[in-house]
């Protein structure tokens, strides 16, 4: 055998053993991905208990599919395990450099959405404020509210209609928070004068007859509900 047939032989031998190695070390390295590779292929099958059990595995694992983090989030959630549920997403968001609009939101609804409403709350607050979407800064202010952090929440809604005054949903928002914080007679004008604006909304008459009726004003409370029930106009 030549010189240039022995290289090319021992060429021959070394992709050939480097591709047996790729073959054997491929699922070493790359486990995350082949686990979820299998849940998937396991989920097409109908097997959903087995490929949901290999998704948190894989995530477990490293793989970081927002797809595949929120899916294991669920499971966990669904299975009592919120802890770690919220673990999985806050280091998920705080690896993440660059995320989709609105997952940090997407995450806090499947925390809220199943009880964990302080866990939703700091998976909002851990994102940079310039970069929250809209949606995501309404979810926030509504979270605020919600546990009675009133002057926050004001201060977002206040922020959404400096950028937009035409936010009904934020005008809303900003009226019922005043009046969860007991300024009834500072935000019944603001709900009378949307009403002006929106005769048709119905949430922004519903949060009318709600004021009318916590200032007192149990008449005009009634007269709103009944239109709201279509028996005035």
């Amino acid at each position: 055998m030549d010189m240039q047939t022995r290289q090319k032989s021992i060429y021959a031998a070394l992709l050939v053993l480097s591709a047996a190695g790729m073959f054997f070390l491929y699922p070493l390295v790359n486990r995350p991905l082949v686990l979820l590779h299998r849940a998937q292929t396991l989920a097409s099958e109908g097997r959903v208990s087995e490929s949901d059990a290999l998704i948190v595995r894989a995530v477990k694992e490293g793989a970081r599919s927002v797809d595949a983090v929120l899916r294991a989030a669920q499971i966990l959630l669904e299975t009592g395990e919120g802890r770690q549920a919220f673990s999985l997403m806050d280091q998920t968001l705080s690896e993440t450099r660059s995320t989709r609009s609105g997952l940090a939101g997407q995450m806090a609804g499947l925390m809220d959405a199943y009880g964990y409403e302080d866990e939703a709350l700091a998976l909002l607050l851990r994102t940079d404020p310039e970069g929250r979407s809209r949606g995501e800064r309404m979810y926030l202010a509504d979270l605020f509210r919600r546990q009675e952090r009133y002057g926050e929440a004001l201060v977002e809604y206040d922020r959404l209609l400096a950028e937009d005054p035409t936010n009904a949903e934020a005008a809303l928002g900003r009226i019922e928070t005043l009046a969860w914080a007991g300024e009834v007679e500072t935000a019944l004008p603001l709900a009378r004068e949307l009403v002006r604006a929106r005769p048709e909304d119905r949430a922004a008459r519903l949060t009318l007859a709600r004021i009318l009726s916590w200032s007192g004003r149990m008449d005009e409370a009634e007269s709103e509900y009944r239109r709201l029930l279509g028996e005035e106009q």
